[in-house]
């Protein structure tokens, strides 16, 4: 018995021993087979200040497009809106009829701006060839479908009413509320002929503010009947006008011997 139990311990050993060898062999093997010598891993420093840099530089030339082109664009939405001036006017002569450009406010009242003011004009009084006044000219703003509709009108003292109207800028749906597809539109364009804006009495509020109604369903002269398929624009034309006579008719209506009398002092 002891020589049998002898034997199988040897037996035992020799197989440990065996799978030791065995091991140390595929370990070699495998260290045999991994390269010898491997590259570092580049630096990621030198990447993120490449990439800082054009950054940096990008930044710098997006400023310096804005501030080459903003003096520029400004120019010419001044001369856009000088030339639709005398377009919301009807009957006026361009060759011989004067501009003269104003900021009326309430806090500061009424001045008279030239090429060099730094105040932004919201008044533009027209007058003929003899200095007579021929009616005035306000620009309306108000939210559209997709951004702010800016719309100009003409206002007649005699008539107490928009007798005119020209879109400025509108980025609404084409083909829909967008600037050209409006101003095609006749029947939509008709109600800026004698849109009542009378004052009150006490000249200090608007008998019956602007108001849109449906396509179709006006009756009265203060309504703009709305664009079909086009309501939110034409709410928004409506709207700018309502806002801007209800806050600058009543304060036109203080200074109108000075407005009268301005054509001699400023106007273009």
């Amino acid at each position: 018995m002891n020589e049998d139990a002898q034997r199988k311990e040897e037996e035992v050993q020799f197989q440990e021993t065996d799978q030791q060898q065995v091991g140390e062999a595929t370990e070699q093997a495998n260290e045999s087979m991994l390269p010898t010598d491997i590259p570092p891993m580049p630096s990621s420093t030198p990447m993120i200040v490449v990439l800082g840099l054009i950054a940096m530089l990008s930044g710098l030339l997006v400023v310096l497009v804005y501030e080459y082109t903003a003096p520029i664009i400004a120019e010419k939405e001044r001369l856009a809106l000088e030339a639709a001036v005398f377009r919301v006017i009807p009957g006026v002569d361009t060759e011989t009829a004067k501009r003269v450009s104003f900021s009326l406010t309430e806090e500061k009242g009424l001045q008279i701006l030239d090429e060099q003011s730094s105040d932004k004009a919201n008044l533009y009084a027209v007058y003929d060839s003899s200095g007579s006044l021929s009616g005035f000219a306000m620009e309306g703003a108000a939210q559209g479908y997709q951004e702010v509709v800016r719309a100009l009108f003409g206002y007649s003292l005699e008539c107490e009413c928009i007798f005119g109207m020209t879109i400025l800028k509108s980025t609404d749906t084409p083909g829909l509320g967008d600037k050209a597809t409006v101003e095609k539109n006749k029947k939509f364009m008709a109600n800026f002929d004698k849109l009542d804006v009378k004052l009150a009495e006490d000249k200090n509020s608007i008998v019956n503010p602007i108001k849109t109604v449906k396509h179709g369903t006006k009756t009265e002269s203060w309504q703009v009947d709305a664009m079909s398929g086009a309501t939110i624009t034409s709410r928004a034309i409506a709207k700018g006008m309502a806002d801007t006579t209800g806050r600058l008719l009543p304060l036109l209506t203080k200074h109108l011997v000075e407005i009268r009398s301005a054509a001699g002092d400023g106007g273009q």
